[in-house]
């Protein structure tokens, strides 16, 4: 659950910050409503195709329990959302002092496009980046977690996101982003290592990777993965009970190569619109 409400939160706030940039443009150049529907229309689509992609990616993978495919497609799942969560994190912080005007500049081209659906396209595209995003963190969470508490997780982080969004463009308020995202940016670093992990373990249990045999440690007796606690630390934390060399290896190489040189990146990050 924790691990969805921090995901949700940090894409519903990116989500929600990038819709309040286009529609404070429009209001500011007085476009006619019809592109305020034109920007609808374009999330709607966007978060369609989302959902639609994540159910036949679920489906697909599920269709295969217990069977070897199951246990690659899974484990491509976990590259993948890594992969994603990573570039995410460090393209955000990259690009944040500039999205603002990028945004604009975008929108200003769609005005000029004499293609009706170019401003749809750009809603489309912005966010639904962001829901692919997050369609490919919550397959991969799924797999060692219950519905019911990716459900509330969900829910949390979503009011976490948009009450946020709505504080900078609506309240006024002044939040501290710089800090929001180094935060929510290392947690997501952290979770992407256990996925790594995860990933590595799945591919030695096919013997696509050595070492499956090499365990360092046992911890089954007193914290098992299957235990609530232990659920939720290897979904929050990454921790595994009995995990191989490679995987220590992994997960240890990876946070020490990303989380440092991510706390390096110190953009100056506008909040006010």
């Amino acid at each position: 659950m924790l691990a969805t409400a921090v995901i949700f939160a940090r894409e519903s706030l990116e989500a929600s910050l990038i819709v309040a940039i286009i529609f404070s443009y429009l209001k500011q150049i007085h476009a006619p409503p019809n592109l305020y529907g034109q920007v609808w229309t374009g999330i709607l689509i966007a978060l369609t195709i989302d959902g639609f992609l994540g159910m036949v990616i679920w489906f697909t993978i599920h269709a295969y329990t217990g069977t070897s495919l199951q246990t690659i497609l899974e484990a491509l799942t976990y590259v993948l959302a890594a992969i994603l969560l990573t570039g995410m994190s460090f393209w955000m912080k990259n690009q944040s002092p500039h999205l603002k005007r990028d945004l604009q500049e975008h929108v200003e081209k769609s005005l000029n496009d004499s293609k009706r659906w170019a401003l749809v396209l750009l809603a489309g595209i912005t966010v639904g980046r962001e829901g692919l995003e997050t369609t490919v963190f919550i397959l991969a969470l799924s797999f060692h977690t219950t519905s019911g508490a990716m459900i509330l997780g969900a829910l949390i982080g979503l009011g976490i996101g948009i009450y946020a969004s709505y504080a900078i463009y609506h309240l006024g308020r002044g939040l501290p982003l710089r800090t929001f995202f180094n935060v929510f940016g290392t947690l997501l670093l952290i979770f992407a290592s256990a996925l790594l992990a995860d990933g590595v373990e799945d591919f030695q249990n096919i013997h696509w990777l050595p070492g499956g045999h090499w365990i360092l440690w046992n911890t089954g007796h007193f914290l098992s993965e299957s235990s609530v606690l232990g659920d939720i630390l290897h979904t929050f934390v990454g921790y595994a009970q009995s995990p191989t060399g490679l995987q220590m290896g992994v997960y240890v190489g990876f946070l020490l190569l990303t989380i440092p040189r991510y706390l390096k990146v110190s953009p100056k990050i506008p909040v006010r619109s």
